[in-house]
């Protein structure tokens, strides 16, 4: 780590934008706003303080109950470990050290957990001794499972010529094994040039087997046995590692390098990375040539063939940043959108930033300093480390004192959840969200989901309480709307072509709760309107049958109903969609209405338990079918075009490719045409007769000659029987 230095201005003066840069940049900010709402937005929340220089989080496997925190040193200069278990810091450390060096990078830096922590109780520290000697500790849990013994078993330990660059991560990979990340031994421009020396561990990454008493070495390690070069030793040529981690779910090893004057940079390393991994300090900072070393092994850092290994994201000494503090790959449950977005910071300007890393580089990279600063008067400082716990949820560190969870500020978006999507034997597709919503044909989503708890929230609302798990036709999730548990399995029946949706709510509060579900669905095939109707339930113990059609052939039928516990008041209605939608929000009553359409139109059903005492639970199952033939009791009618109508059916503005319906109500030649803002016609979309009836128009996005149009306003216009409609629409690149 370093100390923030001061900004140099650059003494240039930017120019008057010119009008087209400044529609340039309209459209482009109008991409960016595009992309954000893709995205679950964050914020962070505090959920320790008061610590003394919080370095690390983690967890034990499996562990989700408990958060613990390294403190690197108290004002006594002894390291601990605390716990949050349960959102509470618990008052008792869980480890307390021996007194440690009181060097501003040094104290108790690194913990880890054995992979057969639950069995085993085996967790290893590393710190750096009142001595400034760098060791490595093993410690076991306690008959109690807060407190661990406060004797420990030295593994390895290594004396440090400087009080900097000591490094101290520790973590084990996907193969078993203790890595530990160690810097070059301190001052600047490595002194000792140390990092290449393949007879020091400084300026390394070690391999160690601690499955036994000790430690032994990996056979598979580069170094071991008669190939030159301490066996201890899996990769070379760093300077600072300052937080590494491995990707939970691909195995890839993210190393994060602090640079001497002008580079931080940011390694990645593919799983089962296995030769000679050379980062190249202090031949190299970043991909710039720094310095010639005399220790490296062959010969010279510029020698043909001597392997390095550059970074793949890197950044300079602008802005205020000048030492990076390496992060983690998302792999958790509240924030599905996120997985695989690496996080990261630079300790001296606290910004923070994250991006999809791969061989290649670092994909979508963007700063999130704004996005996540904790707000109430709270604010993120020096940005010590990251961390994640069991569930893999993402944590900073402040040195400062505190610990911020990384969390969503809104619910996670309906797109971004994981889905149930199964073809059926009608053709069409049918599946499920975690969130409790149907997914029917073209469904289109109500704006606050269609499952709801009256007086407490939809669903959608909901806290995961674990990942979403998926099979080829089953979902299963768990989630909290306090003070119900709910939880929620979807299974598709292909044959049948069914979807049973099945809830629990379980009361976990304190005192008796009303539970009153809604479920609503909808159904839109072709994009235009339907027909819906409320029928005689089909057997005792169940909701009114609701049926939802489409006027237009190949004619399709929604059935819709449900069933739960003994005692409960069912309901039902057919309505539009603004209608279901509204009352569904103001916790209204079902109106019961019986029958709907040609509109928009969806289906509610509502089962009422009155109060469900604490700790009780109560189930619902709802079942959605779709067939091509009429149920008993339906007769559809088709439905009587007015005029010639054009319908934009497609999101606005587009990128690729929108999808729009024209209505004509008699037979009749017809064209379509795209024209831009000058009236210059760009594209013919259709030319020729058209029978009566709904028809698909679609526009790709390119010019008559082929090329993709430009970003920017058109309109599209259809002319029939002397007749014509327009629509403008908003093409963005």
């Amino acid at each position: 780590m370093r100390t923030t230095r001061p900004l140099r201005p650059s003494g240039r003066t930017a120019s008057p934008a010119s009008p087209v840069t400044l529609i340039l940049a309209a459209l482009l900010l109008a991409t960016a706003a595009q992309d954000a709402g893709a995205a679950t937005p964050l914020k962070t929340v505090r959920v320790a303080s008061g610590l003394a220089r919080p370095l690390f989080v983690t967890a034990p496997p499996g562990d989700t109950a408990r958060v613990f925190i390294v403190e690197a040193r108290g004002a006594d200069a002894r390291g601990r470990i605390r716990i949050l278990k349960n959102g509470a810091l618990l008052p008792t450390p869980f480890l307390t050290t021996q007194p440690l060096s009181t060097g501003s990078e040094q104290g108790l830096l690194g913990l880890a957990f054995a992979p057969d922590y639950a069995t085993s109780g085996r967790f290893y520290i590393s710190y750096t001794n009142a001595s400034g000697t760098s060791i490595l500790q093993r410690h076991t849990v306690s008959a109690f499972p807060d407190t661990a013994h406060a004797a420990g078993t030295i593994l390895l330990s290594l004396s440090q010529p400087f009080t900097n660059h000591n490094g101290g991560w520790i973590a084990f990979g996907p193969d078993g094994h203790l890595y530990w990340a160690l810097g070059d031994g301190g001052s600047a421009g490595d002194p000792g040039d140390r990092a290449q020396n393949l007879d020091v561990l400084y300026g390394k990454i070690l391999r160690l087997d601690v499955s036994g008493a000790t430690y032994s070495i990996p056979p598979d390690n580069p170094y071991a046995g008669a190939t030159p070069g301490l066996d201890e030793i899996w990769a070379l040529g760093l300077r600072n590692p300052w937080r590494n981690c491995f990707d939970r779910a691909t195995g890839d090893l993210i190393v994060a390098d602090v640079g001497q004057e002008d580079v931080e940079e940011v390694n990645f390393l593919p799983a089962g990375t296995g030769a000679t991994v050379n980062f190249g300090w202090r031949c190299f900072e970043g991909d710039s040539f720094y310095t010639e070393s005399a220790t490296i092994s062959c010969g010279s850092c510029l020698a043909p063939g001597c392997p390095k290994t550059f970074p793949v994201h890197s950044y300079t000494h602008t802005l205020g940043r000048c030492s990076i503090t390496g992060g983690y790959v998302y792999r958790g449950c509240a924030i599905p959108d996120l997985q695989g977005e690496y996080f990261f910071a630079d300790y001296c300007s606290g910004a923070i930033y994250s991006g999809r890393l791969s061989a290649g580089g670092i994909a979508g990279l963007q700063e999130r300093t704004t996005e996540l600063a904790p707000g109430g008067g709270l604010s993120i400082g020096s940005i010590s480390s990251f961390g994640e716990d069991a569930r893999g949820e993402i944590y900073i560190c402040d040195l400062g004192g505190e610990v911020f969870k990384i969390v969503p500020a809104a619910a996670p978006l309906e797109s971004a959840m994981p889905a149930l999507r199964v073809r059926a034997a009608t053709g069409d597709s049918l599946g499920a969200t975690a969130l409790g919503n149907a997914v029917l044909p073209g469904a289109i989503p109500f704006a606050g989901a269609g499952s709801r708890i009256r007086g407490v929230g939809y669903l959608q609302d909901a806290a995961l309480l674990g990942c979403v798990e998926t099979t080829p036709v089953c979902l299963t999730a768990r989630t909290r709307l306090a003070p119900f548990e709910i939880e929620y399995e979807a299974c598709a029946d292909t044959i049948a072509s069914t979807l049973t949706r099945r809830f629990v709510f379980r009361n976990t509060g304190g005192a008796p709760a009303a539970l009153d579900f809604v479920d609503a669905a909808a159904a839109l095939w072709n994009g235009n309107e339907d027909s819906a109707v409320r029928l005689a339930p089909q057997s005792p113990g169940q909701t009114p049958l609701l049926v939802q059609f489409d006027g237009a052939a190949p004619s399709r039928y929604a059935l819709h109903w449900g069933s739960g516990a003994a005692g409960v008041a069912y309901s039902a209605e057919v309505d539009t969609f603004t209608q279901i939608e509204a009352r569904v929000a103001g916790d209204a009553p079902i109106e019961g209405e019986t029958s709907a359409g040609p509109a928009f139109v969806g289906m509610a059903l509502g089962f009422d338990f009155g109060s469900v005492a604490a700790g009780a639970a109560e189930s619902v199952m709802v079942v959605t079918k779709i067939q091509d033939l009429a149920p008993a009791g339906v007769v559809a009618s088709s439905t009587t075009l007015a005029r010639l109508r054009l319908r934009v059916l497609g999101a606005m503005p587009f990128r690729d490719a929108l999808s729009m319906r024209l209505e004509l109500p008699r037979a009749a030649r017809v064209d379509v045409d795209v024209y831009d803002v000058q009236g210059r016609r760009v594209r013919s979309l259709h030319q020729g007769a058209l029978p009566a009836g709904l028809h698909p128009i679609r526009w790709d996005g390119t010019s008559a000659s082929g090329r993709a149009a430009a970003s920017g306003v058109y309109f599209v216009r259809a002319r029939a029987d002397g007749r014509s409609e327009s629509r403008s629409v908003v093409l963005i690149r």
